[in-house]
Order: structure tokens, then sequence, then C-alpha cells
């Protein structure tokens, strides 16, 4: 047996196994857990562990791209929790890696370094990565803000491409807010570029509506500092009125009515929200536009139309355009004057006697011996309506021989009322000249079997009509009142001084 040796097939104690440490009580460990903290996997590299250095940095910027890829600031929820997770391996795995290095160097009889220089950088990496983020953050909001900017200015084509930037290039700012705010804008300056498209299809009251939408949006920038907006007003409001106009075909309608009153309210609306841009000022004239549109058969002399078109501006208000109200006040009670003489000469007495009634009301002092004529010719024209339509059931003819003349300048018409039945005598002579008079009946009267011979008709006490009516050609009727009777009826030239004495009697065969 060798000096010292130990007998063959013998075995001599096992060597000593290294002492076990805590995980917290290893500087190393928890050195490299606190570097591992930072994600670069940094506390590897302090154990030159190079290759699970290599492995954790590459897995962290994975990470990182694909986070900024897949939308981390929208999915806050599932990003930072694979973040977190993933920082925290790192460094429990880098407290054991760290824990085992110590044991090492404890079994080969050296001590453990405790410099602090490892806390001190692991707080610095902290801190750098930490910046990193604000600093994402921070040139995100920046972006954000050079393209409200742009977007201020109008310039929506180019802002839109700095919002898309900022929401997909700044993913990794962790920030929700930023990227919600970027689409916001978005979605504004879409609305914006809608509008102003829709200015140039001239489709104008689609884009007032989207401009409103826009103005309404969180994310508005741009500001009408140069009066787009009241320009798109002024163009709706012509296109409105020529839409009208388009549609008149002679009558005025409801629709057409309301299409011009619509066109003045927009107009109107310009000066009092707008005031201060070019088309505010352009309001006045374009309102005289208007109204010269909208009553273009006054310049044609279609006296009638003219009246009812006029009627439509009547009761607005003009203020912002006084010439209107000089015109009306001129122009309406023309086109009814010269309306009613027209429709007398067609016969229609009831719009005449429409326009006699809106001059008496509202245009009392104007042409009064002209309207004074109207008045008479109305009468008249009501009057025929009223032979036309006692004459409708039949007639009978009034042809009148004269007594003798007088030698007066007037024609002398006396009837005797000889009938149970009052006595109606209807008149149109001429330039309107007309009435009607009735006689009370004869209570002592009745009807004759066959026409009375004689003076037994003026013998019965009737009452007598008396007129003297100056010479001319007349339209006459002779009727009784009460019921339906055939009417005496004629045309009749009574000439100066010419008498009449006539009977009205009634058979009881008519």
């Amino acid at each position: 047996m060798p000096p010292g040796g130990m007998p063959p097939g013998q075995f001599g104690p096992p060597p000593p196994r290294p002492p076990r440490m805590g995980l917290f009580s290893s500087p190393s460990g928890v050195r490299a857990a606190l570097l591992n903290l930072s994600g670069l996997g940094i506390g590897y590299a302090y154990l030159k562990r190079w290759l699970f250095f290599g492995v954790a940095l590459a897995v962290t910027v994975g990470l990182l791209v694909g986070a900024a890829l897949h939308g981390a600031a929208d999915h806050l929820l599932v990003w930072v929790p694979v973040l977190v997770v993933w920082f925290a391996a790192t460094a429990v795995h880098g407290l054991f890696a760290g824990r085992a290095r110590d044991e090492r160097t404890v079994a080969s009889g050296a001590q453990p370094a405790r410099r602090g220089v490892p806390v001190w950088a692991a707080a610095g990496v902290a801190v750098a990565v930490l910046a990193a983020f604000v600093a994402v953050w921070q040139v995100g909001e920046w972006r954000l803000r050079v393209a409200d900017a742009v977007h201020a200015r109008g310039e929506c084509g180019e802002a839109v491409g700095l919002y898309g930037q900022v929401e997909a290039g700044f993913q990794l700012s962790m920030n929700p807010s930023l990227t919600e705010r970027a689409r916001d804008g978005v979605e504004a300056c879409e609305l914006l570029t809608r509008a102003q498209d829709q200015v140039a299809s001239e489709h104008y009251d689609q884009a007032l509506d989207t401009y409103s939408t826009y103005f309404d949006h969180s994310a508005s920038q741009w500001e009408d500092t140069d009066g787009e907006v009241a320009g798109t007003y002024l163009s709706y409001a012509r296109t409105v009125a020529d839409t009208a106009a388009e549609s008149y075909t002679g009558v005025v309608t409801d629709e057409i009515r309301e299409g011009f009153q619509r066109a003045y309210e927009i107009y109107s609306t310009i000066p009092e929200d707008y005031s201060g841009t070019e088309a505010a000022d352009q309001v006045p004239e374009a309102l005289v536009s208007l109204y010269d549109l909208g009553t273009g058969d006054y310049a044609e002399e279609r006296w009638c139309a003219a009246f009812d078109q006029i009627e439509v501006f009547a009761d607005l208000d003009w203020s912002a355009a006084p010439e209107v109200v000089d015109r009306i006040d001129a122009e309406a009670p023309d086109a009814a004057l010269k309306c009613g003489w027209a429709e007398v000469e067609d016969g229609s007495a009831d719009t005449a006697q429409e326009m006699v009634d809106f001059l008496g009301a509202d245009y009392p002092g104007h042409e009064a011996e002209d309207v004074e004529d109207l008045v008479r010719h109305v009468g008249a024209a009501h009057l025929e309506e009223e032979m036309d339509s006692l004459t409708a059931i039949g007639e009978s003819d009034f042809d009148p021989v004269p007594i003798g003349g007088g030698g007066g300048d007037k024609t002398v018409l006396e009837i005797t009322n000889d009938s149970q039945y009052e006595m109606r005598f209807l008149y149109v002579g001429e330039d309107g000249v007309h009435d009607e008079v009735t006689t009370p009946a004869c209570d002592d009267c009745g009807e004759y079997s066959s026409p009375p011979t004689g003076n037994s008709c003026f013998e019965r006490g009737g009452e007598v009509m008396r007129l003297e009516l100056e010479p001319g050609e007349y339209r006459v009727l002779l009727t009784r009142g009460g019921s339906l009777s055939v009417p005496l009826h004629g045309t009749v030239d009574f000439s100066a001084g010419d008498t009449y004495d006539l009977c009205y009697y009634v058979t009881t065969q008519q």
C-alpha cells in the first residue's frame, strides 16, 4: 500500500459540496436581476453569459417590433402584460444565474464582489428605458401638433399623411390617447375634404351639412377665416332660387313660393353668422337679384302673374336691401291695378275684386281716380255675371219702345210693377255704369191669365220705378225676385230725351 494511500478497492470521503446561498443573498444574482429588468439582457452581459445576453436582446427587440407593428398603444392589455412578464422572467432568470455564479466563486474559496456600480448601472438603464418610452411619446405629440397645424391651414391631404405616421409610428409610446387623437384628426380631415369636394360638385346643401358635422367634431382644427362656408351659403341660395325659377310655368305654386323664401332665408343668415366676409358684402346685391328673378313677369307686363310673384316677397324683412322695399311699394299696387283692369276685360270679376280689395286695404291712396273707375267696372262685371246666371234658364227679348221725347239730355225710364213679386231691374251701360233697382211688390196685384190690354196694367196701383239714364247702349234685364222666372233681357240703345213708360206683369202661363 503506498504511503499515505488507501487500500485498493476503497473510496475516500466525497469532496465538499459548494455552500447553497439564498436568492437575495447573492450579490451577483441581485445585480443581474436588476440589470435584466431593462429587458435588454444587460444582467447576462454582467455575468458574461453572452449567449443568454444575445437571446434576451433579440427577444426584447422582437417584442418591441411586434408591439410597434401590431398596435401596442391600442392593445395595452395585451402588450403591457407580455413585456412585463418577459422583463420579469429575465430578471428572475438573472437572479438564479447570478446566484450560481456566486456559489461557484465561494466554492473556489473566493468571495463575491459587492461593488455597487452594477446597481447604479441598473438604475441608469431603467431610467434610460423609461426615458426612451417618454421620448417616443413626446416625439409623437410633436408630430401630432405638426399634423394639427397643417390641418388648421386646410391642407388635409398632407395632414392625413402626418396623422397616419403618428398612428402607425408611435405605438411604442404606449399612449392610447395619442393614437386616438391621430385617428380623430384623420376623421375630421376626411369630413373637411368631403365638404370641399361637395362644394366643387355644386352639392351645396350636402356640403353645408358636412361642414356643420365637421365643426362639431372634437378634432376639427380648420377655421373659416376666408369665408369659404359663407361663400357656400351664397352659392346654395342662388341654386335654390334658380331651381324655383326654373320650376315656374306661369303659376306661383307652394313649391315655388317655398323655394324663393328659402333662398331669402339663406341669404339673410349670411350677414348675421358671417359678418365681415366677402359673401356678406354681396348679400344686398344678391337679394335684389333674387327679387328680380322671382318677379320677372312684372317686366313682361303679365300683371296678374306679376302680382302673385311680388306677393311672395311682400311680407319679408328687406332691411338688408331697402331698394326692394321701395320697389315692392311701387310695383305691387301698380301690378294689382293693371291686373284688375286685365281681369275686367277678360270678364273675371272675382280676381278683379281681389285686386280692388287689396288696393283699398294696403294702398288706399294709389291712383285714386283710376281705382274708382276700376271699382265701377268690377261692379259692372259682377252684375253681368248675375245677368248671365239669370238668363241661363232662358230669356225673353226686352225691346222697349219710347213713348216720346221729353226734350232733355237724359233718358227717362218708368216701369210700373203690376205683380205680387219684387221687381228687379239690372242694367250695365258704357264706362261701367251699372245698378240694380228693386221695386216692391204690389199687394193688390195678381197674375194675369193673358196679357193686359189698355191701361189696366197701370191702374192697379203698382209701385213705379223711375230712372234717368245717360244716353247710350245698355244691357238690361227685368225679372221678378224671390223665385226662378224667365227674365226679359236685351241690349237697348237709349237716346237723349226719350221716355219709356212700361208695365211689368206676370201671367199664369210663362
